[in-house]
């Protein structure tokens, strides 16, 4: 299996608190919906499989290996978490894209301008946003921004907090294609949170039901 997660248990809420306990795989090539009521706890569980928070137990597995055994920083380039409200930098878009490669983990890759700009076309992002100020770009545009940023990373596995929550239908659709494409090369999979069952035109889609898993339904 190309990344599993087993027993990832954490804690959500204060005062009545109640204890979360989830498991799941996917394979390669595969998108794996994660759907639940507000609250459930999605978005959790994707911050703490990227390592960004804590969990109360369990483990995950990347390609059979244990995230025991990557450090952290390695873990998040190969797992990357793509939040609905994706952070921008100071700076220009083509700035915003480069900004990843300025790590010394992915600094010797450096960033390509032609892929970037080819992303872009993908993803409806017209060539004069390149040197625009990506503080100026309207929610949908910097939601497609970071999807773009994270293609260029290329990680095995993408986190995907609601990406199109704020596109237009047009839009969402060719941020569908542009991840079923992408996931079309070797030892790549995605997670995708949505409310909206909105998973239409990805292939090979299965699911993990967390309200439900909670509710007992």
């Amino acid at each position: 299996m190309h990344f599993q997660f087993k027993d990832i248990t954490y804690t959500l809420g204060f005062g009545q608190s109640r204890q979360v306990t989830v498991s799941g795989s996917i394979a390669a090539g595969e998108v794996l919906v994660v759907r639940g009521y507000s609250g459930s706890g999605k978005s959790t569980l994707l911050r703490i499989l990227a390592r960004l928070q804590p969990c109360d137990g369990g483990e995950a597995y990347l390609e059979g290996k244990s995230w025991l055994q990557i450090p952290g920083a390695v873990w998040r380039a190969d797992v990357h978490y793509l939040a609905q409200k994706p952070a921008l930098f100071d700076g220009t878009v083509a700035g915003n894209l480069a900004k990843p490669f300025e790590t010394r983990l992915l600094s010797k890759k450096g960033l390509n301008p032609d892929q970037a700009r080819a992303y872009m076309k993908k993803l409806l992002l017209g060539e004069d946003l390149w040197e625009q100020d990506a503080r100026t770009l309207s929610g949908g545009e910097a939601a497609r921004l970071a999807f773009v940023r994270a293609l260029l990373i290329d990680p095995k596995v993408m986190l995907l907090d609601e990406p199109a929550a704020a596109l237009d239908e047009e839009s969402r659709r060719a941020l569908h294609l542009t991840l079923s494409q992408w996931l079309e090369g070797p030892s790549r999979a995605a997670l995708l949170v949505t409310h909206n069952n909105d998973y239409e035109g990805l292939h090979r889609v299965s699911f993990l039901d967390i309200g439900k898993q909670q509710r007992g339904e």
